[in-house]
């Protein structure tokens, strides 16, 4: 399969390693040094099946919608949107699919294997970042851009929570606080989340501390087991998006029509805690 990169920000690299280790080709690499819109022009000309979507948030529906119009595969970057009514039109569109790369994680059939069978589940989600200044100066810090850190970086958590216990009954969102101390981002949003058969007590930071240091781990704890998704500064280092190029080469993934119960769920969290 052949590709065309929109996109030189901080994820590209993971990317174009991925495409090598499943065997495709890149075509094209563009960003906006070329020119706002010279991607357009990528779009309707190269001969690649696979239009790759790397830029901020806020571009992601045009960009898909423009690459589904001209025939193209789309593989869009997390969150494929930021509106919900924008993830329902994306879903009329054929093969469209988008990056949630944690579903893949070898955990996730270990906790699979042992929630099988049980009618409650006791989840305890904590999920931390640490992020620097050029996190708050450039367009993540923007929530008009990144719609805010629960979509930028919880929706992988969140997304996973559905993924593996089902859709939402309840909500509660306890706090929701995104703002820049010195020159980096302090957020921190809790709450808690019910289906049929779960509860999750939930929070996920930037750049919150214990003892002085900044705190960094993604970790569910689910009827008293801990499982740890990762320890290291970004998901990417996890080495998981190979294989969403795997799936993309026999055109399955992460379709619009899935991505769209995560952005709702946090739609929700936000809206609820907004009334």
């Amino acid at each position: 399969m052949k590709f065309s990169i929109i996109g030189t920000g901080f994820i590209f690299p993971a990317h174009v390693q991925a495409i090598r280790d499943a065997g495709g080709e890149i075509r094209d690499i563009v960003n906006d040094v070329h020119g706002q819109d010279i991607w357009k022009s990528i779009v309707k000309n190269t001969d690649a099946d696979c239009i790759v979507i790397l830029t901020p948030n806020d571009l992601h529906f045009d960009m898909a919608m423009f690459s589904a119009g001209n025939d193209k595969i789309v593989l869009c970057e997390k969150p494929l949107v930021i509106k919900s009514e924008h993830a329902k039109v994306l879903a009329e569109k054929p093969n469209i699919f988008t990056v949630l790369q944690l579903k893949y994680h070898p955990l996730v059939e270990e906790i699979r294997k042992a929630i099988s069978g049980r009618q409650k589940n006791e989840i305890e989600m904590s999920i931390f970042f640490k992020r620097g200044e050029d996190y708050a100066n450039g367009w993540k810090g923007d929530k008009k851009r990144s719609g805010g850190f629960l979509f930028n970086l919880g929706i992988h958590y969140f997304d996973l929570l559905l993924y593996l216990f089902g859709d939402v009954k309840k909500i509660e969102t306890k706090m929701i606080k995104e703002k820049i101390v010195n020159g980096l981002t302090d957020a921190e949003a809790r709450g808690t989340i019910e289906g049929e058969n779960y509860i999750c007590n939930w929070i996920i930071g930037i750049n919150k501390k214990n003892n002085g240091e900044i705190i960094k781990k993604r970790e569910f704890i689910i009827n008293g087991e801990f499982y740890n998704f990762s320890s290291k500064d970004s998901l990417a280092e996890e080495n998981l998006h190979k294989f969403v190029y795997q799936d993309l080469l026999v055109k399955k993934g992460i379709t619009p029509l899935e991505a769209l119960k995560s952005i709702e769920l946090i739609e929700r969290l936000y809206d609820s805690y907004k009334k």
